[in-house]
């Protein structure tokens, strides 16, 4: 049976993340990258990462690179503004832990990202007439 489009989401986040992390380590340990340097590395690579496994695994689409690229490029923007945003608004609730603020922000990160992955990165584009 095939997972439903949530869980393949959650599935691909997982592994952009580990290898993401293990980017970032492997740059910094291994090849004495800055941390800084070593931390935009992994996102790199993780985000291609979860590019890829999205666009095939997690929705199937058939759009074209060159139109759902820029659009992830953005969606993930979009997703981290989301994230800033909800983190500044929790840490003004008072006696809310930084732990618990964050746990919401990244909450937030994911429901926006996988909404607009599905719906407008990588959502089925619509029929030309006559095609």
């Amino acid at each position: 049976m095939r997972q439903s489009a949530p869980l393949r989401f959650a599935l691909v986040g997982v592994a952009n993340t580990a290898v993401g992390y293990a980017v970032i380590l492997l740059l910094h340990y291994g090849l004495g990258l800055q941390p800084l340097l070593a931390n935009v590395g992994g996102y790199v690579i993780g985000g291609g990462v979860s590019y890829v496994l999205n666009r095939r695994f997690s929705f199937g689409s058939s759009r074209p690179h060159a139109q759902a690229l820029p659009r992830f490029i953005g969606a993930v923007a979009i997703s981290f503004g989301v994230n800033l945003l909800v983190l500044r608004l929790a840490l003004m609730v008072p006696n809310l832990p930084v732990a618990v603020a964050q746990a919401i922000a990244i909450a937030s990160y994911m429901v926006v990202f996988y909404l607009i992955s599905r719906f407008f990165v990588f959502g089925r584009r619509a029929r030309v007439p006559g095609r």
